[in-house]
């Protein structure tokens, strides 16, 4: 029964099929004007819908942000304002950098954007002038309150300094201090911190909460090895405004204009603008390129002008169309999603170098116009229908994904290849009536391409052949399974781009470490939070003892967490308690010569470190974040309305840190801990596309399948025939790459459901027309189909594999498997398919 109702659906899907076409063939060649009006007044629709598109260019924007991993990334960038800074690099002769960077800073305040100012902020130094009183303000807080900024080892050092010898040691060493100094700074840290209790805590403030490597001895954001000073800045507008992006570039275009270092930028807004325009250029001068070359290989082909000139004509329907069809679903489009808007050039193309292939054959072998077009829509187009529906299909199984790099891809190339192919049908009939009789012409027999050799080849030897291409696809298959994953989202990107150039040096220069872990600890209750940042900073420590880890930074380690404040000030009270020390600091003081009056801000803290207590965390976050240390505070500590995020910045070199073992050490410590990093996001997202890619392929191969069983009725054995250029083809691409030391990525990978709907359609068109009595006509035959599967496969490789010389990432690594993959597509159905069809016996297909 089941078989039975299998049947009956098959039958009447070809039948609806071989109806559906004649419908077309009727209206295109009876009602032209019809087709056109209707046909621009979609052009004209699909247009105004292009334009409320927005195009992104944002890498993490492609993917699922329900990941954990790159869910907690974007939070962190949000809530510390990463995502928005900017950064500048300033290279040249290093004792010239500080003057030229305080020049450029200045440039950057008075840059104006609409007339307001273009930044909120720029930095570029540890502390500036204008933070001198709020420096000297924590300074003098921080000396009296110990238990908050003194590390638990060095409180012995920090008591040791009352003592009278270490007291008047500390004293003298001041008074050389100020001798040899002008200005006020020194003397107003010298007021508020006599004893200099400020060398105990200022190199913990520095280091504690460092995100770059600087060199601990300048005052500015310079690099350990001097070579690279960098210049943060905030913008006043956030990236999503493209507008003001634009404008700020140019300005800052402007202000590093002329300037005798070497200044490149890096951020979310550069990289917004500089890599838009530039993986614009890409796919733009790609599509061009590659849209003149299949044009010219198609005129080479068959000299004839006008059906030429139709193809640009079908490419935009196509692309105007589904990015039309796209813009009632979407509001913005990734570009990366656009540029596989490229691979309709390719594939587009193919149907109409197969119906005007067998127009033009039957022609110039004596049939008149009509029964040539209706040969080449009917019977043809029936292989064509089929084939583009096959193609499209595992292209539009992707929208069942949510990650949106699949979705968009499936949307865009699916409904391109739909639409191309009904411009084909609609268009081409009419064209072709009316170049008859206006410009009638001879027809002759197109070059066989070489074709008429390889066939007589192949038929001479067909097991020697068809077992070669096996031995060579499961030598190839085999070599697949090593075939790696390259998770590194950065490699992706335009790799000459100053963004990402940029972003390398900052690694390079600045980088504590190559990789990073961020861990994020959640809570209502301040206190609670910061005891379990304690615990992890515990963890930390053992990780860097064992060599795990290089450094890590976090809010507990510029100050102490409550349940160390509170060992400390018991320490403090037992040893500061029953002093007078008070009375022992003034006599310091008057001993060496100082008036002790002017000291009194600092001899009045005394009764603070003989009663020390613990300073609420609300308290000492306040007082950091009224100091120079706010941006300490702001990258380590956020408060949102759900509460305290306290994030901690682990840094490590290449597999140093086992992830799964520290995952594991972090969930035990912390269960509602949550981490990240590119480690971490890069396997997830690959889990993602795995799971979403697979589940799509699953769902498009079924379909494929129904189609492929449709088209071959009453000849089961033609789907094999569709089938076996597939996984092929796809073996062999991988395994190439591997043997290349290519690997695979979140957007080549892509590329096997082109693998998918072009494999099977070329099988399809080889069984579908081999199927003569004679073996003369077979080859005719062969010949025919076979220029077009050979001219379809170059302008895929043209129009899409073209991409491999682009400089973005994505673009190439897409470009090159697309040749891989075409190229072996093409070599099984030219060459094993006829030694497998002449080993079983060619057959018939009704």
């Amino acid at each position: 029964m089941f078989r039975m109702w299998c049947s009956r659906i098959i039958a009447a899907g070809d039948s609806l099929t071989r109806r559906h076409l004649g419908w077309v063939f009727r209206t295109a060649s009876t009602r032209p004007r019809v087709v056109i009006s209707l046909f621009a007044a979609a052009v004209a629709l699909s247009v105004a819908m292009i334009t409320s598109i927005h195009f992104e260019t944002d890498i993490f924007r492609l993917f699922p942000s329900r990941q954990p991993a790159l869910r907690l990334l974007l939070d962190s960038l949000q809530w510390t304002g990463s995502a928005n800074e900017a950064y500048f690099l300033l290279e040249g002769d290093p004792p010239s950098l500080p003057a030229e960077a305080g020049r450029f800073a200045e440039r950057l305040e008075q840059a104006r954007v609409d007339g307001q100012p273009a930044f909120k902020r720029v930095t570029w130094r540890i502390y500036d002038e204008s933070q001198a009183a709020s420096f000297k303000e924590l300074m003098a807080y921080a000396v009296i309150h110990p238990q908050l900024f003194v590390q638990p080892d060095d409180l012995p050092r920090f008591v040791a300094r009352f003592a009278p010898d270490q007291a008047n040691t500390a004293l003298q060493q001041l008074q050389a201090d100020l001798a040899g100094q002008f200005g006020g700074f020194a003397s107003g840290l010298a007021i508020v911190d006599p004893l200099s209790l400020r060398d105990l805590i200022l190199p913990r403030l520095k280091n504690g909460g460092q995100a770059l490597d600087l060199d601990p001895s300048s005052p500015y954001f310079l690099s350990r090895n001097g070579a690279v000073l960098i210049m943060i800045a905030e913008p006043a507008r956030p990236v999503q405004d493209m507008a003001f992006a634009r404008k700020l570039v140019a300005a800052i275009n402007d202000a590093r204009r002329g300037s005798p270092v070497s200044i490149s930028c890096a951020g979310a807004h550069i990289s917004a603008v500089l890599d838009e325009v530039e993986m614009k250029s890409n796919v733009l001068v790609s599509i061009v390129i590659s849209l003149l070359v299949v044009l010219g290989i198609f005129y080479l082909a068959y000299r004839r002008l006008l059906p030429t000139l139709l193809i640009p004509l079908i490419l935009a329907c196509g692309v105007l169309f589904a990015l039309g069809t796209a813009g009632l679903f979407l509001r913005s489009i990734h570009i990366i999603s656009f540029a596989f808007t490229a691979l309709i050039t390719g594939i587009g193309t193919d149907y109409s170098i197969h119906i005007y292939d067998r127009f033009h054959s039957e022609r110039a072998v004596g049939k008149t116009s009509r029964e040539a077009l209706e040969l080449a829509i009917l019977d043809t187009g029936r292989g064509v229908f089929t084939a583009a529906i096959t193609t499209a299909v595992p292209f539009l199984a992707l929208m069942v994904s949510d990650v949106r790099a699949l979705y968009e891809l499936g949307l865009l190339v699916g409904l391109g290849v739909i639409y191309s192919l009904y411009a084909t049908l609609f268009f081409l009939p009419p064209l072709l009536l009316f170049m008859e009789r206006r410009f009638p012409i001879t027809y002759r027999p197109i070059p066989g391409l070489g074709l008429p050799r390889l066939w007589r080849a192949v038929l001479r030897h067909p097991a020697a052949v068809a077992a070669g291409s096996l031995l060579m696809a499961a030598g190839l298959c085999w070599a697949a399974f090593s075939i790696t994953f390259d998770g590194e989202l950065k490699n992706l990107q335009p790799r000459h781009s100053e963004a990402f150039l940029a972003q390398e040096k900052i690694e390079r220069n600045l980088s504590i470490a190559p990789k990073q872990i961020l861990v994020a600890l959640e809570g209502r209750d301040l206190p609670d939070v910061l005891e379990r940042v304690s615990r992890l900073d515990a963890l930390a420590a053992s990780l860097q003892a064992r060599g795990q880890i290089v450094a890590w930074s976090s809010l507990c380690r510029v100050i102490n967490d409550p349940k160390t404040q509170r060992e400390l000030s018991l320490r403090l009270r037992e040893r500061f308690g029953d002093a007078r020390l008070e009375q022992s600091v003034r006599g310091a003081l008057d001993r060496q010569g100082f008036a002790s009056e002017q000291f009194q801000p600092f001899l009045d803290g005394m009764s603070h470190l003989q009663r020390a207590v613990p300073v609420s965390p609300e308290e000492a976050v306040a007082r950091l974040s009224a100091s120079p240390l706010k941006g300490v505070v702001d990258r380590h500590l956020v408060k949102t309305a759900s509460g305290y995020h306290a994030l901690a910045y682990l840094h490590y070199s290449g597999s140093s840190l086992d992830l799964p073992a520290f995952q594991a050490a972090l969930a035990a410590l912390d269960p509602a801990a949550r981490m990240t990093g590119i480690d971490l996001i890069s396997n997830q997202l690959r889990d993602a596309v795995r799971n979403s890619f697979t589940g799509a392929f699953l769902l498009g191969g079924m379909l494929v399948l129904f189609f492929l069983l449709a088209h071959f009725a009453t000849m089961p054995s033609g789907v094999l025939y569709s089938l076996f250029p597939v996984v092929a083809a796809s073996g062999c691409m991988l395994g190439t790459m591997a043997l290349s030391g290519m690997g695979l990525n979140f957007m080549n990978a892509m590329v096997l459901v082109t693998i998918v709907g072009m494999g099977s359609d070329f099988g399809l068109y080889i069984r579908f027309r081999v199927t003569a009595e004679t073996p003369e006509e077979r080859e005719r035959q062969y010949v025919q189909i076979g220029r077009s599967v050979f001219l379809s496969a170059m302008t895929t490789i043209v129009g899409f594999g073209s991409l491999a010389l682009t400089d973005y990432g994505a673009m190439s690594s897409i470009g090159w498997a697309t040749n891989l993959g075409v190229g072996f597509i093409t070599f099984f159905c030219l060459v094993t398919l006829p030694a497998a069809m002449a080993l079983k016996g060619f057959s018939r297909v009704d």
